[in-house]
């Protein structure tokens, strides 16, 4: 599941300068910051023989927070960065809750 929680970090990541919203300051740092921290977690959790679950809440917190983000460095009325923050912040959130709490380890 990490590679799919990678490729929706890449894509916040990316999301500014591919979907035209880089020119709001705090929409690009949020996607740009939060994406990247996804992204590494997510690279970190592919490379670690130990299977922690530490990175999967890193990267729920990430995703929890791309959803509130636009709400509170007020960028809801930027139709583009807010729904994309919204959406993939939403679906990192889902995947690394249902990695972290219903995916067990081997033993």
């Amino acid at each position: 599941m990490y590679w799919l929680t990678g490729i929706l970090g890449l894509a916040m990541a990316v999301a500014p300068f591919a979907l035209g919203y880089r020119d709001h300051t705090f929409a690009m740092w949020t996607s740009v910051i939060l994406g990247v921290v996804v992204l590494l977690a997510s690279i970190y959790e592919a490379m670690d023989e130990r299977q922690a679950k530490w990175e999967w809440w890193v990267v729920g917190i990430a995703g929890v927070l791309a959803v509130i983000a636009p709400f509170v460095f007020g960028f809801t009325t930027m139709t583009m960065a807010f729904w994309t923050m919204l959406i993939l912040g939403a679906l990192v959130f889902i995947l690394a809750g249902y990695e972290a709490f219903f995916v067990r380890e081997p033993v």
